[in-house]
């Protein structure tokens, strides 16, 4: 089973027509959905893919927890690594999306009380086919968390896959290269890479982090595609030119082909092609959670684009 690793939180997605907003305007919402997000989507779009995937991590005992819940049963995810509990309350991210199709987020953090691995999760993690997990935590303890469960995956051989996102500016996210250090593979935007490295060439940057310990770097490059970099090779993945009405979840939908074609064994160049068309698919589709692409919408970018 491929598990997934914190971050769990519910998406409220609305579209718009138009972004500025001000106080005292109204617009009219498009669309509106609400369901799982934040690491979920990547277990959900592997799930899609026909992997058996499993999330580790809490929720409160509250409306937005349940839709996290039901949410990935909904999806076939194994949710029994998840803790519920009554005194804590569910992180929600707001999704605001205008007609270019790029996001803006409003984020309520919660209340999560996990102050520790549980002595229920190191088991499963060292049994698992693969670990996930992203740099994204409101708490410092959540990061030790993460942390430590990559670790325990890396020293008991399981591949492990780590997206450090762009960090939570009030913590300090020096421990994002201890845990690139231990991820077999690191998906990171150009932006992030930069940060990780100091290094503004893409290429350079993902060859900085294989020194850091990483096997294989994903450089996600938006509408240009990604960069797939080991010590011996470098492939440039071209994206596919779609038109998109929703970016958001796109990077989330990359790292669940990811992790499915690299347990393949793809190439790297089909892996790129892989990685490009789930992510093509996703942003012509609106929504995170249930609306992640399916391997059936994979297939058709691919064959439309032979």
């Amino acid at each position: 089973m491929v598990l997934v690793l914190g971050d769990l939180i519910a998406d409220l997605v609305l579209h718009i027509p138009s972004f500025p907003v001000s106080a005292q305007d109204l617009q009219r919402v498009t669309y509106l959905e609400l369901g799982p997000g934040g690491a979920t989507n990547v277990a959900i779009t592997a799930a899609h893919f026909g992997l058996a995937v499993g999330c580790l991590g809490e929720v409160g005992d509250d409306p937005f927890g349940a839709v996290i819940l039901d949410g990935l049963r909904r999806e076939g995810v194994d949710v029994s690594g998840i803790l519920v509990n009554p005194q804590a309350r569910t992180p929600l991210a707001a999704v605001i999306v205008d007609e270019s199709g790029e996001p803006a987020y409003l984020g309520f953090r919660g209340s999560l009380q996990l102050a520790a691995l549980p002595p229920a999760w190191p088991e499963p993690i060292r049994a698992s086919q693969a670990l996930f997990a992203d740099g994204w935590v409101e708490y410092a303890v959540g990061a030790t968390i993460i942390l430590e469960g990559l670790q325990l995956a890396h020293n008991a051989g399981v591949p492990t896959f780590f997206d450090p996102g762009p960090g939570n500016p009030t913590l300090d996210n020096n421990w994002h290269l201890a845990a690139a250090a231990v991820a077999t593979i690191l998906l990171a935007t150009e932006e992030e890479a930069h940060r990780l490295t100091g290094l503004a060439d893409p290429a350079a940057s993902a060859r900085a982090l294989l020194d850091n310990g990483s096997e294989l770097v994903v450089v996600k490059r938006g509408a240009a595609g990604c960069l797939l970099v080991t010590r011996t090779a470098l492939e440039v993945a071209l994206a596919f030119p779609v038109q998109a009405v929703d970016a958001t979840g796109a990077g989330d939908s990359l790292a669940g082909a990811v992790i499915y074609g690299y347990l393949q064994g793809l190439s790297l160049p089909a892996l790129g092609l892989l990685a490009n068309a789930t992510g093509a698919a996703k942003v012509q589709k609106r929504g995170t959670g249930h609306n992640m692409p399916t391997r059936d919408e994979v297939q058709t970018i691919l064959e439309q684009y032979s």
